[in-house]
């Protein structure tokens, strides 16, 4: 009623993760609304939270852990994130 068409799901996975999200488009979905899971969303999940229409977008840290920062590794940090954005590009087809 308020026009928050986007909404933050967090902590994702606890809070019942897909399936709860799959049970929100019901009474939900007519409205516009979109959530964004973070909390528990990873490489191996990250495909499936992409795939529903209520999804807008998803965050991960696994992309860029505080270790990988601290050790300057670059490449991983490069190379995981590059993963994302290729199942972000794949959900989308």
């Amino acid at each position: 009623a308020l026009g928050c068409k986007l909404q933050k799901f967090f902590p994702a996975e606890v809070a019942g993760g897909v399936k709860m999200l799959k049970a929100l488009t019901g009474p939900y979905a007519h409205t516009g609304i979109k959530f964004i899971p973070l909390g528990g969303v990873n490489a191996s999940n990250a495909h499936e939270y992409l795939t529903l229409p209520i999804v807008a977008a998803i965050g991960g840290s696994w992309m860029v852990e505080r270790k990988l920062i601290a050790e300057k590794n670059w490449s991983t940090i490069r190379a995981l994130t590059a993963e994302a954005v290729q199942l972000a590009a794949s959900a989308s087809v």
